[in-house]
């Protein structure tokens, strides 16, 4: 871990130059190491804004936390046990990045698995505002959305969105590329209930219902391919017992993670009947394909 002081005055010494900007950018990562550097390099491609980095290493075996040591990058590696998958990992950076590292103007979370747009940040700089999450859109091979902007257009009925919608307030986001003003960062966490997925979405709503607005940049900031469905608790050509044991699993929507979700975002009513329906949908067999699971 590099030392608090030192950070704290070397960012200090760099915001006095008005040309150059520094945002603590925060991820979580297990054993991806070519991709956690490739992420890294591409985000040094812009000439007006800097990064640095506080990084929650799960139990990486194959050189992770080394390599990021390694770089020429102002990194503050926080070791995890190998358990927290994605959302006690950001949970954890980010309540690090509150008491460490509290005096930057803008934090960003990521996905490690993203090559970012050389200069993205460049363009997005003039658009932050401190009353204004900005979310960088992420799309797939094809130049086909994969990750930005959600807006509920019925219920739990959700549509994903993109650059193409660069003039509507959204209500959460993926979290796979979005730029956090200083106060609203420190007024909001991702809730540690969760054991895997679902924590962005939440983390949005929150941001959402203390009024404060989230928009989505009009180009994409970066590339990265949608998950598949396939051997997931949502593909259809699996046996029904399989789908339900991957949907108990940890990287899928386990009951309790879901049913709390929907009850703190939607009321009980909606959690009693929502959380049950993916099940009734596995065991008829009928599509479970849809926004909202």
């Amino acid at each position: 871990m590099e030392n608090r002081t030192e950070m704290e005055n070397d960012n200090t010494r760099q915001m006095k130059n008005a040309h150059i900007s520094r945002i603590l950018a925060i991820f979580t990562c297990h054993n991806r190491k070519a991709l956690t550097e490739r992420c890294l390099r591409t985000l040094a491609q812009n000439e007006r804004v800097q990064f640095d980095y506080v990084v929650v290493d799960d139990g990486s075996t194959d050189g992770t936390g080394e390599m990021l040591k390694a770089l020429p990058y102002r990194v503050d590696l926080v070791k995890g046990d190998g358990n927290l998958f994605w959302n006690g990992g950001m949970h954890m950076a980010i309540e690090h990045a509150k008491k460490h590292h509290p005096d930057y103007e803008y934090y960003m979370l990521l996905n490690d698995d993203t090559r970012f747009f050389a200069g993205i940040f460049d363009k997005m700089l003039p658009q932050l505002k401190r009353d204004t999450v900005l979310v960088g859109a992420i799309c797939g091979e094809q130049g086909l959305l994969s990750y930005g902007g959600i807006r509920y257009t019925r219920g739990i009925k959700y549509k994903k969105m993109g650059p193409e919608a660069a003039d509507v307030v959204f209500d959460t986001f993926n979290a796979n590329c979005a730029v956090i003003p200083h106060d609203i960062f420190m007024q909001v966490g991702i809730d540690p209930f969760y054991r895997h997925s679902i924590g962005d979405f939440d983390y949005g709503l929150q941001i959402s219902r203390k009024g404060y607005e989230i928009r989505v940049f009009s180009e994409f900031a970066g590339e990265c391919n949608d998950n598949t469905l396939q051997k997931t608790w949502q593909d259809e050509t699996l046996p029904r017992l399989e789908r339900l044991r991957l949907k108990e699993s940890r990287k899928g929507l386990p009951f309790a993670d879901w049913f709390h979700f929907l009850h703190k975002n939607f009321g009980l009513g909606t959690a009693i009947v929502r959380s049950v329906t993916p099940y009734v949908r596995i065991l008829l067999g009928t599509k479970t394909r849809y926004s909202g699971a």
